[in-house]
């Protein structure tokens, strides 16, 4: 009787997760793949231009992969690392970046000693349907204004177009 308890119990977990973890299933999850990634530094290199801004841009997907970077000329060399680490820092901690920078600025120094944390604005995460899925960093101004061109670069991309499920 126990084993085939058992017995039923595995069956009925190995299916739930066939069904879960199957193709279908995870083709219907918008995620960050090259195509949607390109809209995100589309809109940012958009978002920048208007405000006079040269940026570097990046944007990982929801593992911390690089999917796609670029950067604009007359954007100084440094800003490359920056834009990474900071797309890097909104998804590990699931905020924007100038977030982590204000609470800096107001005392709270334990910011500083987050490990591969850089609390400084320009990341921030992209979010769909309440889940995270990927992040955006931005570099190559001020924090405020890395901040701001971050926040509406997501926004307005994900007001414009629906994303892409997986492919």
């Amino acid at each position: 009787m126990k084993l085939s308890f058992t017995r039923n119990l595995a069956t009925a977990i190995g299916l739930s997760s066939a069904i879960l973890f199957s193709p279908i299933a995870m083709a219907q999850e918008p995620a960050v793949n090259l195509r949607t990634a390109l809209q995100f530094i589309d809109q940012a290199q958009t978002e920048a231009t208007s405000a006079h801004a040269h940026v570097a841009i990046a944007i990982v997907d929801e593992g911390g992969n690089l999917v796609a970077f670029q950067r604009m000329d007359g954007t100084q060399l440094g800003s490359t690392e920056l834009a990474i680490r900071k797309a890097k820092t909104a998804l590990s901690f699931s905020r924007p970046t100038v977030d982590m920078e204000h609470a800096l600025n107001k005392g709270n120094f334990m910011i500083a000693t987050l490990p591969n944390a850089l609390p400084a604005g320009g990341g921030y995460p992209i979010t769909v349907n309440g889940r995270i899925i990927g992040a955006l960093g931005l570099s190559g101004g001020e924090g405020e204004t890395d901040a701001r061109l971050a926040q509406a670069a997501v926004q307005e991309t994900l007001k414009a177009k629906p994303l892409q499920a997986h492919e």
